[in-house]
């Protein structure tokens, strides 16, 4: 049975059609690439840090 654990979430900034987020543990700058629209503009996605690997849910404002 899979754990339902709840991730820490971070504010992120659109940049184009990357999302960046600096990681709270390590303070390491991360970026998610996207190519579709449709994701792009979701107003939560996950996101994970390359440096130490902790699992965050990535907020970013919405475009209005």
């Amino acid at each position: 049975m899979m754990k339902n654990s709840v991730k820490p979430s971070v504010i992120g900034t659109r940049s184009g059609y990357v999302i960046r987020f600096t990681c709270p543990e390590c303070h390491n700058e991360n970026a998610i690439m996207y190519n579709m629209p449709k994701s792009y503009y979701k107003d939560s996605r996950d996101g994970t840090c390359a440096r130490c690997r902790k699992h965050f849910m990535v907020l970013t404002p919405g475009q209005h």
